[in-house]
C-alpha cells in the first residue's frame, strides 16, 4: 500500500504536470494526423471516465488508497474531456480551456476533499 504522503507527491508532481501537458498540446498541433490522434485519445479518456461514472466502476482505486474519492466528479471529468475532443477536432483556439478547467477542478477538489480525508498524515 502506498503511503499517503507519496500519493500526494505523485498527484502534485506527476498527475498534475501530465494533465497540464494535455492542456498545452492543442496549442501546438501542427497537422491533421496529430489532431486526429489527440482527438481519439481525448475521446477514449472521456469514454472511460463517463463509463466509470455511469456504472460506479472501480470504486476501490489503489492510487486513492482504496477510496475513489473523485468518483462523484467522474461525469464532469469525462464531459470536459469530451468537449475538449470536439473543440480540438474543430480547430477551435479555446480547445485547451476545458482541459485547463479540469486541472484546476482536480487541484481544488484534491485540496478540499482528499486533504480533508488525510488530516491524520
Amino acid at each position: 500500500m502506498i503511503d499517503n504522503r507519496i500519493r500526494i507527491f505523485l498527484f502534485l508532481f506527476l498527475c498534475i504536470p501530465l494533465r497540464l501537458l494535455l492542456v498545452y498540446v492543442p496549442q501546438d498541433i501542427q497537422n491533421k494526423e496529430t489532431k486526429d490522434i489527440f482527438t481519439c485519445m481525448l475521446l477514449l479518456f472521456a469514454a472511460g471516465f463517463l463509463y466509470l461514472g455511469f456504472t460506479n466502476g472501480r470504486m476501490n482505486a489503489g492510487e486513492g488508497g482504496g477510496n475513489t474519492w473523485w468518483a462523484p466528479f467522474r461525469l464532469v471529468h469525462g464531459s470536459l474531456f469530451l468537449v475538449a475532443a470536439i473543440l480540438v477536432q474543430k480547430n477551435t483556439p479555446v480547445a485547451s480551456v476545458p482541459l485547463l478547467v479540469d486541472v484546476i477542478l482536480g487541484i481544488v477538489l484534491f485540496f478540499t476533499t482528499r486533504i480533508n480525508m488525510l488530516t491524520n498524515i
